[in-house]
């Protein structure tokens, strides 16, 4: 009896042991869900808002979608507005006139910045990197990520981005140096009516902004010309979606005054080329 009963009791005590495996396996499922969460909550909120915008173009869709870092992995009911900030000035100004172009930038900058928190732009709003100002060589550039000022595939200049617009006219009129508008597109060919291929969308587009510029600003049109590349001078790899979104801009760029130097001069009937012309003729008759 007495061996019976110890059997009885070992038996007993294996089975209290038991529950352990049942707890290191709900511990290791807490954790695997845990660990899931936070991946989840880490998603890349620059490939995502990528893949949403070649997703939207490839759908003809033009609502926009803005995804930031602090909101990656979230799904919120309502969109969270996005404030712009005063983007960084790329580029180091080394001359006079390089650093008084780099005070233009930091002027668009901040009126851009006001704008949006004034609401101006109508249910829209903008981020650091859509809008960049890069100080280089040739002058500085004001580089527009392509939906701020079109739709996808139209060359007509959004309504509710005009006060962008509008906010970097009122800065290029009051200086002096040329200006250059250069439209660009990705690599993704078109083929419409209106545009048969990236050449005529990205030239429209250029030039669409630049008659904006005269219309609604006191600009010289000896100042300002307008160019379109196409796909044909990229920034980014086209082979990526992020790097077609990068490709897809318009460059608004303001000579440096030695670059202007460079550009051909327009003719001018001067006094004395007159006067030259008129003692030539006379020559000639008194010959």
């Amino acid at each position: 009896m007495a061996r019976k009963k110890k059997r009885h009791g070992e038996e007993e005590h294996e089975n209290l042991e038991r529950w352990l495996v049942s707890y290191a396996d709900f511990i290791t499922l807490l954790f695997a869900f845990f660990v899931t969460m936070y991946s989840v909550s880490r998603v890349d909120g620059k490939k995502l808002g990528s893949a949403v915008d070649s997703l939207q173009r490839a759908l003809g869709s033009v609502m926009p979608i803005q995804i930031t870092q602090s909101q990656a992995g979230v799904f919120p009911k309502e969109s969270v507005p996005i404030q712009f900030s005063l983007t960084p000035i790329e580029g180091k100004a080394y001359t006079a006139d390089g650093k008084a172009l780099e005070k233009v930038a930091r002027q668009i900058s901040k009126d851009v910045e006001q704008l949006t928190r004034s609401k101006q732009i109508r249910g829209e709003t903008l981020s650091p990197l859509q809008i960049r100002f890069i100080i280089e060589k040739r002058g500085l550039v004001i580089r527009v990520s392509e939906h701020i000022f079109f739709r996808s595939g139209e060359a007509s200049v959004r309504p509710e981005f005009v006060p962008v617009l509008d906010v970097i006219g009122q800065a290029l009129e009051k200086i002096p140096h040329q200006i250059r508008v250069e439209g660009h597109t990705d690599s993704v060919p078109i083929q419409t009516a209106q545009f048969p291929s990236n050449w005529e969308l990205s030239t429209a587009r250029a030039t669409n902004i630049l008659r904006y510029l005269l219309t609604h600003f006191n600009f010289d049109p000896e100042r300002l010309s307008a160019a379109g590349y196409g796909e044909f001078r990229p920034i980014a790899s086209n082979a990526t979606p992020e790097g077609r979104l990068q490709n897809r801009r318009v460059d608004l760029v303001i000579l440096s005054q030695e670059e202007t130097e460079k550009e051909p001069a327009p003719f001018s009937s001067a006094p004395e080329d007159s006067k030259g012309k008129k003692d030539g003729e006379d020559r000639g008759s008194s010959s």
